[in-house]
Order: C-alpha cells, then sequence, then structure tokens
C-alpha cells in the first residue's frame, strides 16, 4: 500500500505516543500535545468552513507564537498552503510579496496592526485578515473565532497527494525582489525524517525555538521535535 509521504504524520505520531507530555510552551501558556493537535484540526475544519480550499495562501505575520505551530500543521490539514512572512520586510515588500503570491488570508499579531492597516488599502485581493488575539479594527476576525468553529477531526492522510505543495516561502530580497520557494508535504517529512535521526536523549531534550519561524531554518524544524515528542519553547523574537 502506497502511505503518501506529509508532516501531519508527525503530528499523528506525537498524539497517539505522546500526547499527555507538554508538547509547546508559549509565553505563559503551554499545550500538551494532544491539545496541540486538536486545535490544529480545529482551526484546519474551521477554514474550510470559512470556504478555504486545497492551494490557497495563508499569510502569517507574527513573531514566534503557539498560532504559528497550530497553524502549520492546520493549514496543510486543511490542503491549503502556509506562508509565512518576514517580519523585518517593509510594508511595500510586505504588499508585493502578498500580491504576487495571490495570499487568500493574513493572520497577524497586533504588533503589526499599523502595517496591516496599509496593507488591507494596497492588497485587495486578500479576503480576510485574522488577528492573533483581541479583535481590531484591522481584522474581519480573530483567530480564536476561526478554531472555535473547526472540529478536532484527524486528518486522512491516505487522501493527500505528498507533491503538493505545503509551505511558500519569500527570500529576503538581499539581490532583488523577494522570491517565492515552495516545498511539498514529502520534502518536508523527509527533511524531517532526516534531522530527527540527529536528534540524542529525546526523551529529556527541550527544543528552544530561537530562531524566527519565517525562516526557512525555523519554520523546517517543526517536524523533527514533534515527531520524537519534544517539549517545544518558542521564543518570541529574535
Amino acid at each position: 500500500m502506497f502511505v503518501p509521504l506529509t508532516p501531519l504524520r508527525c503530528l499523528h505520531r506525537a498524539m497517539d505516543l505522546y500526547g499527555s507530555r507538554t508538547g509547546v510552551v508559549s509565553g505563559d501558556r503551554q499545550f500538551t500535545y494532544t491539545e496541540l493537535g486538536r486545535r490544529a484540526e480545529k482551526l484546519a475544519t474551521g477554514l474550510r468552513a470559512a470556504g478555504f480550499a486545497a492551494g490557497d495562501r495563508v499569510a502569517d505575520l507574527s513573531f514566534n507564537k503557539r498560532q504559528l505551530r497550530e497553524g502549520y500543521f492546520g493549514v496543510i490539514q486543511a490542503r491549503a498552503i502556509v506562508m509565512p512572512l518576514n517580519v523585518r520586510l517593509s510594508e511595500s515588500e510586505l504588499a508585493a510579496i502578498l500580491a504576487h503570491s495571490g495570499a487568500k488570508m493574513v493572520i497577524f499579531e497586533e504588533d503589526f496592526a499599523d502595517i496591516v492597516r496599509g496593507l488591507r488599502r494596497n492588497c485587495r485581493d486578500v479576503e480576510r485578515w485574522v488577528s492573533i488575539g483581541e479583535k481590531r479594527p484591522e481584522a474581519d476576525l480573530t483567530y480564536e473565532e476561526i478554531v472555535d468553529q473547526g472540529c478536532p477531526e484527524r486528518a486522512d492522510v491516505l487522501s493527500y497527494d505528498e507533491m503538493a505543495i505545503a509551505e511558500l516561502f519569500y527570500t529576503s530580497g538581499s539581490t532583488g525582489a523577494p522570491k517565492g520557494v515552495t516545498l511539498s508535504h514529502r520534502t518536508l517529512y523527509l527533511h524531517g525524517l532526516s534531522v530527527a535521526g540527529e536528534f540524542r536523549d529525546p526523551e529529556t531534550m527541550v527544543d528552544l525555538h530561537t530562531i524566527p519561524l519565517f525562516h526557512s531554518n525555523g519554520w523546517g524544524h517543526p517536524q523533527p521535535p514533534t515527531m520524537l515528542g519534544n517539549k517545544q519553547v518558542l521564543c518570541r523574537a529574535s
């Protein structure tokens, strides 16, 4: 039987084998792997309920937070494409990326509310602006409202195309305009498998996420510690 390779299998393994362990620590909140998985599943079904379909781009403009970790799995479970934005880029650069990518949703942290106000004026193709935390004038709805619309429903990994795009990154633009780079479900799973083989003492290790999750190395790191059930501590700003 052919079993597609997808990062969702890393989350399922964590829920099945390490469900009661602390999975993510973010600020003063912490979540077990069961809680992390269920919230990611609710995000996925919430996105589908909101009309998002396979291939839709969901952008994140935020420092390291638990919502990004949930979104990493929830967005790709919805068969959409995760698109982390570099928080260090200018408003004009972010606007160009959103226009070029065809992003349909932007999830943003309140620190970037002023930038989002300008982006809304210039990025008319974005259908939903979603605030992390409290409802803001710049947002159409909150992240929690999407999660509340969903239900914890495990993905059928056998139905996924492992060659479908799961992530879309844009380079920093140091040698020109930022360029989009795509990563498939298969690529991400194999990357996670190879990195996990280098871990030592996974039963006791703590994974400290100091690298920004919008960076390819930071965002490319959710699979190994999740697969092995490590405690993941998110450093908000770096």
